[in-house]
């Protein structure tokens, strides 16, 4: 009986911990996406109004992004937060962040988002290789992220050398 509450004890603590850990890894997703919007241009006409970052999917990475937003600007914009369900409804938005359940949908959204200034970044193994021009990836327990300079250009969009160099190349 002691030993099968030292087990369930310790498998508790090893769930909470990696609760901890998962909620953790969200809000350094959020830090990251925030610093992405500091070092990356969009065209004039979209340096107007609310910077929109939409979210396809549910995902714990929402509540983050909506503290950062609701403290924080992006240089004279209010940052707004829009949940998607669907590539559908997706508009007007300067990011576009893919849940990691919905990295499926990366070559839609890509297509859909087509010519419009649309940083798309994704959370899932070959996200680039699928369009999206940022791609969060863990080495270990570290959080890294993928950056094609090729997709973001393509977009309309310019990127400062200091992400370049702190991302890894994908082409």
């Amino acid at each position: 009986m002691k030993n099968r509450r030292m087990i369930i004890t310790m498998l508790l603590f090893l769930f909470v911990s990696s609760m901890a850990a998962n909620a953790q890894n969200e809000k350094f997703k959020a830090l990251f996406l925030y610093n992405f919007i500091k070092n990356v241009e969009w065209p004039q006409a979209y340096k107007q109004g609310d910077l929109i970052i939409g979210v396809v999917g549910n995902t714990p990475i929402i509540k983050e992004l909506e503290t950062i937003t609701g403290s924080q600007k992006a240089g004279n914009q209010s940052m707004k937060v829009k949940v998607f369900s669907s590539p559908e409804e997706i508009s007007n938005c300067h990011i576009v962040y893919i849940a990691p359940n919905k990295s499926s949908l990366i070559p839609q959204i890509s297509s859909k988002l087509n010519g419009n200034p649309t940083l798309i970044i994704s959370d899932g193994k070959g996200g680039v290789q699928q369009g999206s021009a940022i791609n969060f990836l863990m080495d270990g327990d570290k959080l890294k992220f993928e950056i094609s300079k090729q997709h973001i250009e393509q977009r309309g969009l310019k990127v400062s050398a200091n992400l370049l160099n702190l991302g890894v190349a994908v082409n």
